[in-house]
């Protein structure tokens, strides 16, 4: 039995950055091997196991053939599968790395040498993306784990091989796309937003023409350079943002087309509160962004549907982010006033006698006549 550190950890010691996680694999052992040491396999029909006091991941070395469509349809192999056989299957040469530790039990390097069968020492120092072999093109998510990688070492300067992106493109053109599930998209969407340079993600998948198969909405918004380049540039901007900031922004071409922005949300299946942000962004956009000139009746619909009277977090996230997209100053305080004088207003000054309907309509009439007055004494 061998044991070995292997992808991302090795990569990423040789790039001299932080080891977020480590991945293991076992060559010459069986599952009842790792049963019979406590680890605790994960799923019933692959070779992947939780150590018993780490809870790090061991998988079995393993081949796997391609026996149906999109990323889940392989078959899985591990008897006999060598430590070259399983990193040919790797999708990119710079996570087909290894080097051999001590044991199942013991992660101390051996001797520190780099087990590198396909060139990903060599791709390193020449910041380069390049498949391990033919066996990249059996499974579709790849084309979205590249544009990831892409967008994680976009500011080291890594380039995509030429003959990478043809393959990218081929599979893309061959409809292999189109089997991945909206669940699987939207989670390469999120791991790609948390990477630093999230907006190299979505360009490189515009650039190789393969984003109109999953996300046409934008890629047909993006044929205006001047909106593609604008979100670029703001999602750039909001690298530290939280999720649903981010995302609002990736949609601001659609502030002329609600309908396309509803159709993107559904195709994504994005979380309903990642779908409600966005809708208050395009929603409100240009009165947040001239709000030196909002209405009273407009100002009194923008605190009720983002509840700010409640908690002024969702209108303050709003604000950030039209901020952003204009590179300008909001003044919150003039926000604080306007949502206090809304509160100002309660159940105890309208008449007693109405009732139902009446009573919420009493309160809309006097919030509405606080923030005019308001409005009409202002200066912005």
């Amino acid at each position: 039995m061998q044991v070995y550190l292997i992808g991302g950890a090795v990569r990423d010691m040789l790039l001299s950055r932080p080891i977020k996680d480590k991945d293991f694999m076992v060559v010459g052992a069986t599952t009842a091997d790792l049963l019979a040491q406590g680890f605790a396999q994960v799923g019933a029909d692959f070779p992947v196991f939780l150590h018993p006091h780490t809870h790090a991941e061991y998988a079995l070395a393993r081949t796997e053939r391609k026996n149906g469509k999109g990323y889940q349809g392989f078959a899985v192999q591990t008897d006999g599968v060598s430590l070259q056989d399983d990193l040919a299957r790797r999708d990119l040469t710079i996570n087909a790395l290894a080097i051999e530790v001590g044991g199942l039990f013991d992660d101390t390097p051996r001797t520190g040498q780099v087990v590198d069968f396909y060139g990903g020492q060599n791709d390193l120092k020449n910041k380069l993306l390049r498949h391990v072999s033919p066996a990249f093109s059996e499974d579709p998510l790849r084309v979205l784990r590249v544009a990831r990688f892409y967008a994680r070492f976009y500011e080291l300067g890594f380039t995509v091989a030429p003959d990478t992106a043809c393959l990218m493109q081929t599979i893309a053109e061959r409809g292999e796309l189109l089997h991945l599930s909206r669940e699987r998209i939207w989670t390469e969407c999120v791991k790609a937003f948390d990477e630093p340079c999230a907006f190299a993600f979505f360009e490189l998948l515009f650039d190789l023409d393969i984003l109109k198969q999953i996300l046409p909405e934008l890629n047909t918004i993006w044929q205006d350079n001047t909106t593609r380049q604008t979100t670029f540039d703001k999602l750039k901007t909001a690298h530290d943002k939280p999720l649903h900031i981010k995302f609002a922004i990736l949609t601001y071409g659609f502030l002329d087309n609600k309908n396309e922005l509803s159709t993107l949300c559904e195709r994504l299946l994005t979380p309903k509160v990642i779908t409600q942000f966005a809708q208050l962004f395009i929603t409100h956009f240009n009165e947040l962004t001239d709000y030196q000139n909002i209405p009273a009746d407009k100002l009194l619909n923008l605190i009720e549907s983002t509840k700010a009277q409640k908690d002024s977090k969702l209108l303050f996230d709003l604000i950030d982010t039209v901020e952003i997209i204009n590179d300008k100053t909001i003044n919150r305080e003039f926000f604080n006033h306007t949502i206090s004088l809304y509160q100002s207003v309660t159940i105890n000054d309208i008449d007693k006698s109405l009732k139902g309907k009446q009573i919420g309509d009493e309160l809309a009439r006097l919030r509405l006549l606080k923030l005019n007055e308001f409005l009409k004494k202002a200066i912005l």
